[in-house]
């Protein structure tokens, strides 16, 4: 495994436990990846070498010019060895990245009716996918099904329910198991809410990344509702 320098260039608050931070590759590094995939970061901690994998959120780059750039969605682990770490770091720091890797990445062009079904961190990998899916212009009709406990722990809100308003083939669901008291939408779990959005899953494609018992729990129900298992993609977090 290959580990080269990067530098943060930049970085977000996202929500009270969770950052972006935007990272250029070292001089001359390029970084061709696919909508999806995953990174793996490295630091060396009182003389104990230690790796996470994080995925990446920013969309595969049009062209291989700017493939220097990546981001990543961090989400903070108390006690977490590495996440302690980067978290006390600032914009100029560098770190060491190894990569791409992964085989969960969005097949491409999407199909009409296409699910994508994410708890908690497990929307970033499919930030990168639908990044890319809306930069494409793809018109065909697609949903996003994501679960959180509350309302403060909706990340990339403000992206997530500004392309609910400007796109009508976009279908954003979001389901809070916790709810504040000022929530008005749906309550309870993703998996739960399939039938009630969509029309028919026959040839439909899904895309599941998230908590184990969601991923598992969504995958039995895609099967029962019609949807081949072939045609199920998932990642645990």
């Amino acid at each position: 495994m290959e580990f080269f320098n990067a530098e943060i260039v930049e970085i977000k608050e996202l929500i009270h436990n969770a950052k972006s931070f935007l990272f250029r590759l070292e001089d001359g590094k390029h970084f061709p990846y696919q909508a999806g995939q995953f990174v793996m970061l490295k630091a060396n901690l009182h003389g104990e070498e230690v790796k996470r994998a994080y995925s990446i959120v920013s969309p595969p780059p049009k062209d291989f010019k700017h493939a220097e750039y990546i981001e990543l969605i961090i989400k903070h682990v108390p006690g977490g060895k590495l996440t302690d770490y980067l978290f006390c770091l600032n914009e100029g720091s560098l770190i060491e990245v190894a990569g791409p890797f992964g085989q969960f990445i969005l097949k491409e062009p999407i199909q009409e009716g296409d699910i994508f079904m994410a708890t908690g961190s497990g929307i970033a990998p499919f930030m990168s996918m639908l990044r890319k899916v809306f930069r494409d212009h793809n018109p065909k009709e697609f949903y996003l099904f994501f679960g959180v406990r509350k309302m403060k722990e909706i990340i990339y809100a403000d992206e997530l329910y500004q392309w609910d308003k400007e796109h009508e083939n976009f279908h954003l669901i979001i389901c809070l198991s916790n709810p504040e008291k000022s929530w008005n939408g749906e309550i309870g779990y993703v998996q739960d809410l399939l039938e009630q959005y969509v029309d028919g899953f026959e040839n439909k494609q899904a895309y599941l990344c998230g908590l184990p018992i969601m991923v598992e729990q969504s995958k039995q129900k895609l099967i029962e509702l019609g949807v081949k298992k072939e045609n199920i993609y998932h990642e645990e977090y």
